[in-house]
C-alpha cells in the first residue's frame, strides 16, 4: 500500500472514528430527552409496556391537558388504565402546573431585573472608574459566585425564617438575586470594557456626572450585553431547585417548576406521562426562550471575548 493511500485510509478512518463519537454523545445527551417527550404522548399505562414503545402507537396530548387543567376528567376524580394496566387512578384537584409555572416566570423575572440592576452598577464601576483593587474586586466577586448553593442553605434557611420570609415568593426571589449577581458582573464588566472611551470623554466635557453617563451612555451602549446576561440570570432562577424546595416548605401557592415536578412525582410516582408532560412544559419554555434571544446572546457573549 503506497503511502497516499495509507495516509486517505487513515483520514477515513478518522472521520468515521469522530462521527461514531459525536453520534454517542448526541445519543447520549439527547436520549433522555426523547424518551421524556415520547412518554409525554403516551397514553396512561402505556408507558410501562414490554417491550416499550419507541414511539407511542396511539399519542394523546392527556398528560398536557391534565397538569394545565384542562381535563375535566384529570380534575373530577377517577381515570380509567391504571398504572399497571388495569385498576383506577384517583387523580387529585389540586393538579394544575399552571400556578407553579405563574411562580417560576414572578420569581426569574424579579430576580433578572433587581440582578441585571445591580450588576450592571458594579460593573461599571470596575470597568470604567478608576480606582484601585477594581480587579481584584471583581475576582473577590466571582470567587462568591463559585460557591455552591448547598454550602449556604443552612445560613439562608435561618436568615429567611429570623426575617419571617418563609413560604413566600420573596424568599426566592433574595437568594437568587444574590446568586446571579456574580456571574452578571462579569458578563457586564467585560462588555463594558469593549466600549469606546471616546463617547464617555465627550460626555464628561458636556458636563455629565458618572451616573449620568452611566444611564445615558453606556446603558444604551450595552443592550446586548444586558441582555445574554438578563437571558443567564432568568435561566438560572428559572431552574433553582435547592433554595426552592426548602424555603416553600411543602406549601403548594409558592411552588416554583422544579419544586412542583418533584412532588408530582411524588405524589403521582406511578404516572409518568404526567411527569414528563410537566418536564416538557418546563424545559419547552426555555428552549423556546433561548431560541428566540440566541441572536442578541451570542452578540452580548462574543463582544468581550477579545480582550478585557
Amino acid at each position: 500500500m503506497t503511502p497516499t493511500k495509507r495516509y486517505r485510509l487513515r483520514a477515513r478512518f478518522n472521520l468515521a472514528f469522530q462521527g461514531v463519537v459525536a453520534l454517542l454523545i448526541v445519543v447520549f445527551c439527547l436520549g433522555p430527552l426523547y424518551w421524556v417527550f415520547a412518554t409525554s404522548f403516551k397514553q396512561m399505562g402505556s408507558e410501562y409496556l414490554i417491550p416499550p414503545e419507541i414511539w407511542p402507537s396511539r399519542p394523546t396530548l392527556q398528560a398536557y391537558r391534565t397538569i394545565l387543567g384542562w381535563s375535566g376528567g384529570a380534575s373530577g376524580g377517577q381515570m380509567e388504565g391504571g398504572a399497571l394496566g388495569g385498576g383506577e387512578i384517583t387523580a387529585s384537584p389540586h393538579l394544575n402546573f399552571v400556578e407553579p409555572i405563574r411562580n417560576s416566570l414572578i420569581v426569574s423575572t424579579c430576580v433578572t431585573v433587581v440582578a441585571l440592576s445591580v450588576s450592571a452598577l458594579a460593573a461599571y464601576a470596575i470597568a470604567r472608574l478608576r480606582f484601585r483593587w477594581r480587579i481584584q474586586s471583581l475576582m473577590i466577586l466571582w470567587l462568591g459566585g463559585l460557591m455552591p448553593a448547598v454550602m449556604v442553605i443552612a445560613p439562608t434557611f435561618m436568615l429567611l425564617r429570623r426575617l419571617d420570609l418563609l413560604r413566600t415568593l420573596l424568599a426566592m426571589i433574595l437568594p437568587n438575586i444574590g446568586y446571579n449577581v456574580p456571574l452578571s458582573t462579569w458578563l457586564l464588566a467585560v462588555y463594558f470594557s469593549q466600549l469606546p472611551w471616546e463617547l464617555e470623554d465627550a460626555a464628561k466635557v458636556d458636563g455629565h456626572r458618572p451616573l449620568g453617563i452611566f444611564w445615558k451612555v453606556i446603558l444604551p451602549l450595552a443592550a446586548p450585553g444586558m441582555f445574554s446576561a438578563g437571558v443567564f440570570a432568568f435561566l438560572g432562577s428559572w431552574g433553582e431547585f435547592i433554595v426552592a424546595s426548602v424555603v416553600t416548605m411543602g406549601v403548594e401557592e409558592v411552588r416554583t417548576v422544579p419544586v412542583a415536578i418533584m412532588n408530582m412525582s411524588f405524589e403521582y410516582r406511578y404516572q409518568w406521562t404526567w411527569v414528563s408532560a410537566a418536564i416538557v412544559v418546563s424545559v419547552g419554555l426555555m428552549v423556546l426562550l433561548a431560541l428566540a434571544c440566541q441572536r442578541w446572546v451570542t452578540q452580548g457573549l462574543t463582544a468581550g471575548s477579545v480582550k478585557y
